[in-house]
């Protein structure tokens, strides 16, 4: 197997389109979607533009008081649900709920995620980004897998970066159980990972019409950096000395309603239609990335290869074992 074959559509939608663009024309009555992390960030903007556009979205929730504030100016029908990544047995407790509640679901958004936290151990001695950002959407997104294959041409779109591009699975230490824990290689690798469970996930069940896509929003200010002080988002060149958007990250960053629209469009776009397991950017799919590509844009051979997706199912069932 190799690579999935990743090339620029041409979609028409620039970078920095907004909802109302992606979804104009797009009528989602009567369909259901659930949205992890759907009251904060990119993730309330995903909520917000699904339910206006007539969705039912369920909206999974660790902080139920801070999603309610965050949700009572949404129009449309949300529902809230308890839901922690980080623990198995929420996960399944949600999914249960789900599937009790809904025979079909239309939508899976796996949208929430942490990003370059303090080592944090989970579950099984599991390394905390790797084990919320990819099993436990992993163990979400199997166990709705009956209420979503009752739909009608159903979509499970998975938040990747272009942190990505900064790391592999570490396949012979993905815990950090050997190795010194790198906070920064710990994230890219689980948004690698979440790039081969959309890949692994359309090729197992592309044939029951499923399509899985991997979306790497871009550049926004969000909740995702609460573990990161000014000093170093400075060093990273995202911001001044005074906190303000370098002028790098001023071009380049979107807002949060911008950094919504690629979800939308892999989950909505009839461009898409016959196309999953594919890495989008900038409302498009994403250029397969060499040497001499940008470092911020394009998505790496490693998060689109075939083997590796397979391979990395094969890891996270063992794991769950």
């Amino acid at each position: 197997m190799a690579e999935r074959i990743q090339k620029k559509i041409n979609s028409g939608f620039p970078p920095k389109s907004e909802p109302s663009e992606i979804l104009a024309g797009i009528d989602l009555t009567g369909k259901v979607a659930v949205v992890t992390g759907g009251y904060s960030g990119i993730g309330l903007e995903t909520t917000r533009a699904l339910a206006g556009a007539g969705a039912r979205v369920y909206v999974p929730v660790r902080d139920p008081a801070k999603a309610q504030s965050n949700l009572e100016d949404v129009d449309g029908t949300v529902i809230t649900e308890q839901l922690d990544l980080g623990n198995l047995d929420s996960v399944r407790t949600l999914v249960e709920k789900l599937l009790t509640a809904e025979k079909a679901i239309d939508l899976l958004i796996n949208n929430a995620g942490i990003m370059a936290c303090p080592e944090t151990r989970l579950g099984n001695n599991w390394e905390s980004q790797f084990a919320v950002n990819h099993i436990g959407h992993f163990v979400l997104s199997n166990g709705l897998l009956p209420a979503i294959l009752a739909a009608d041409a159903p979509r499970v779109v998975c938040l990747s970066s272009i942190g990505h591009r900064r790391s592999d699975i570490l396949w012979d230490d993905i815990h950090f159980h050997s190795r010194p824990y790198e906070k920064w290689t710990a994230y890219a690798q689980s948004k690698t990972a979440n790039a081969l469970f959309a890949l692994g996930l359309d090729m197992k069940y592309r044939d029951q019409g499923l399509q899985a896509f991997s979306v790497h929003p871009g550049g926004i200010m969000t909740p995702l950096q609460r573990h990161l002080d000014n000093e170093e988002m400075h060093a990273l060149g995202w911001t001044d000395a005074d906190g303000n958007l370098s002028e790098l990250a001023a071009a380049l960053f979107k807002t949060p309603s911008q950094g919504c629209t690629t979800t939308l469009w892999a989950a909505t776009s009839p461009q898409l239609a016959g196309m999953g397991g594919l890495y989008c950017e900038d409302c498009d799919v994403a250029d397969l990335a060499t040497e001499e590509s940008e470092r911020y844009f394009g998505v790496a051979p490693w998060a689109v290869s075939e083997d590796s997706a397979l391979r990395l199912w094969e890891l996270t069932e063992e794991m769950l074992a």
